[in-house]
């Protein structure tokens, strides 16, 4: 994750249970790198607003995430209702290529097989000639109907973003996240370069939405989590069907439990999704949910009774009681 290795992913599950058996439960999983609070500090200002000292502090935004998960699930098991009263239509998901792979016309072949409609390449780790010939590898062997979206991670000076931006003028490419090292050179580099631009990082330390670019820009990069929830993520959705821009939803390598609530948020919000980043399950050898998250032909299907039909893989490691009313903020309403 934005260059790093990871060989194992933490995080709590909260669970809210009553009496009567009824439950909810929710994910809160900052990941190093992305999210400014520690797994620690998440841990604290859970246990805090639970306190019911919510008025006195700051939610963090993967502890809102996983409030609303949760406290949602447990009202719609308690009221024996579909979080969704309608049907979901089943949601495209981008397949996810690191850097570290190199037989791109057999992986292009097996994502044509396995019916994707998007594919999300890493670059700004090889050399720009490098990259750029993998990117014509990649777009040779694809199937016309599959869109291209590169990530760099801010990888790149703005020389080296219009040298790249340059090398694939011609190639028909969906988007690329976040070229420059210096996102304040933004403006500069789209007055120089038509390559469609996507703002992933840019959001974090963006409260207002009108002071972003909108010239060039193609899409936002909606990460829940980090962002603070579902709320803050309608903010952003907003902003970009008023000013028609794309939305992708995406995940900061939650489990199956996460990536399904990212879903719901994904087909709650834009009526007709683009494929969103959440072929990061594949990098998980197991699942705390039952039935694990999975794709069937490149998308996600909705299970309609959700989330009655969901079961956690944990050990309660601790436990406490609270006052529902605490969590009154974190209803959300369809």
């Amino acid at each position: 994750m934005l260059g790093r290795a990871l060989t194992f992913r933490e995080g709590l599950i909260l669970q809210i249970k009553d009496a009567q058996g009824n439950h909810g439960e929710g994910e809160i999983a900052p990941l190093t790198g992305v999210h400014l609070e520690s797994l620690e500090d998440a841990e604290k200002n859970l246990v805090n607003i639970l306190e019911g000292k919510k008025a006195e502090l700051k939610v963090l935004p993967s502890v809102c995430f996983g409030l609303e998960m949760a406290w949602n699930g447990y009202l719609a098991k308690i009221q024996d209702q579909k979080f969704f009263p309608k049907k979901l239509k089943p949601l495209p998901v981008n397949a996810l290529l690191t850097s570290d792979l190199d037989d791109l016309k057999t992986l292009a072949e097996q994502l044509n097989e396995a019916n994707y409609k998007a594919v999300k390449m890493k670059v700004g780790v090889k050399t720009i000639e490098e990259e750029i010939k993998r990117i014509l590898i990649l777009k040779t062997h694809l199937k016309q109907n599959i869109s291209l979206r590169l990530d760099a991670n801010r990888a790149w000076t703005l020389d080296e973003a219009l040298e790249f931006a340059s090398g694939i003028k011609g190639i028909k490419i969906e988007y690329c996240e976040e070229p420059l090292k210096n996102p304040e050179q933004l403006e500069s580099f789209l007055e120089k370069s038509d390559l469609p631009i996507a703002l992933d990082e840019t959001l974090f330390n963006t409260e207002n939405p009108e002071f972003l670019p909108t010239s060039n820009i193609a899409a936002l990069i909606l990460k829940p989590s980090r962002l603070g929830g579902w709320k803050s993520c309608q903010k952003w959705v907003d902003f970009a069907s008023k000013n028609n821009l794309g939305v992708t939803f995406t995940s900061c390598l939650e489990s199956g439990l996460g990536l399904k609530w990212i879903a719901l948020m994904n087909a709650s919000m834009i009526p007709e999704p683009t494929p969103a980043g959440l072929d990061t399950f594949q990098n998980f050898q197991t699942d705390v949910i039952d039935p694990p998250f999975q794709l069937t032909n490149g998308e996600y299907i909705f299970n309609q009774t959700w989330p009655q039909s969901q079961s956690i893989r944990a050990e309660i490691r601790t436990s406490g009681s609270f006052d529902s009313e605490v969590l009154s903020d974190f209803l959300i309403q369809i």
